[in-house]
């Protein structure tokens, strides 16, 4: 089993050649999947049965007509997918709806494909990624299943970070979706409150909640957001994406970024020591 090129460009690519069918995608990404259970990363990972609904309704249809088509992405589990429970990361808490979240729709008519409802800070309130019960245990870092995954929306970040999907929706109020993203390498997208709809959501403060975009690129973070961006009127801080320049989101003319990484012994500080000693523990 190889490892599949999952941005959004390469698999339509893949698709409008004929290298690659939906079904074969998702059942690639199940079985990668398998090998990364001790990370800790899904509250509930569907099965290929489970999913069969959602390639189904893929067969009629093209990329022309749905620009997300069979792109499998990841749920954080306090967004409603319909007739899947919403646990936010504590048994007691579970719930089952019967509609999906607006943005949840949105995507999966554009095509996308949800492959699980992913781990989580116990009601996204934390940053680190090890505040999940026993039950789940804390999301692993991609990179070093000894440091901490960052959070809320840890097995949101670490799914697409391993190439298990290639997006997810975290949420964020205050980091939860962009600390993941930065510990996990990855695009963290955290838009202006309301241009993303946040009915189907259990709050953490309703107020200030976004919900998050986790990608492998600008470019597909791009894609899923003009997807999803759409007005919901049933989301009292809802407002219209009145951005005319949407083809030059997150683009750059002739500037460069410069990035510091910390040394390795740079990482050994208090604070991490202590949370791998919680780690253990558990």
């Amino acid at each position: 089993m190889s490892q599949q090129n999952m941005t959004i460009a390469a698999l339509q690519q893949a698709y409008q050649t004929g290298d690659l069918s939906p079904k074969q995608v998702i059942e690639n990404a199940l079985e990668r999947c398998q090998q990364y259970l001790d990370h800790n990363i899904w509250i509930e990972l569907f099965s290929m049965e489970q999913l069969q609904p959602y390639l189904d309704a893929l067969e009629n249809s093209s990329i022309e007509e749905k620009p997300l088509f069979g792109i499998p992405f990841a749920i954080k589990d306090n967004i409603e997918l319909a007739g899947f429970p919403v646990t936010a990361g504590c048994e007691a808490y579970t719930y089952t709806p019967d509609k999906s979240a607006f943005v949840v729709q949105q995507l999966i008519d554009a095509g996308a494909i949800p492959l699980g409802k992913t781990n989580l800070d116990q009601f996204a309130t934390g940053l680190v990624g090890v505040r999940s019960p026993e039950k789940w245990g804390p999301c692993h870092n991609s990179f070093d299943k000894d440091y901490i995954s960052g959070g809320s929306s840890s097995g949101s970040a670490v799914a697409v970070a391993l190439g298990l999907v290639s997006f997810s929706l975290g949420t964020d109020t205050a980091g939860s979706g962009r600390v993941p993203a930065a510990f996990n390498n990855l695009i963290g997208l955290k838009p202006t409150r309301g241009l993303l709809s946040t009915d189907g959501v259990v709050p953490a403060c309703r107020s200030l909640d976004c919900v998050s975009i986790f990608s492998l690129t600008t470019d597909d973070a791009n894609t899923v957001f003009n997807v999803a961006a759409e007005f919901d009127a049933n989301d009292a801080f809802a407002r219209p994406n009145l951005d005319t320049n949407k083809g030059n989101y997150g683009q750059l003319a002739e500037s460069t970024f410069s990035f510091a990484v910390p040394k390795p012994d740079q990482l050994n500080f208090l604070v991490m020591q202590n949370m791998l000693s919680s780690l253990n523990k558990r």
